[in-house]
């Protein structure tokens, strides 16, 4: 078992900046929903996360038959029927 607590991070990966869970927040002034698209503080766009291509999703959608009869059998895990779900919340009519 690892020596740190919580276990080990991996080599080079540096976590003496992180905040402790029980800690006081490190942004007073931020709320918790920055960043998020419902509640106080700036949406997703304060992010700067660039929308995923759409050339990348077209290649999905395309694969989107077979992940449903994925999803669909017996034991699929959760992971699976949502990604088919987020794929298919992505299909805009006459793209």
């Amino acid at each position: 078992m690892s020596e740190t607590p919580g276990g080990d991070a991996g080599p080079g990966i540096d976590l003496s900046a992180l905040v402790g869970f029980g800690e006081p927040t490190a942004q007073p002034g931020t709320p918790v929903t920055a960043g998020a698209a419902a509640g106080a503080g700036p949406g997703p766009e304060a992010l700067n996360l660039s929308p995923q291509p759409n050339e990348d999703m077209q290649k999905l959608i395309s694969y989107l038959p077979a992940l449903e009869r994925m999803a669909n059998v017996p034991g699929a895990s959760r992971a699976t029927r949502n990604m088919v779900r987020y794929i298919k919340s992505r299909v805009t009519p006459g793209a």
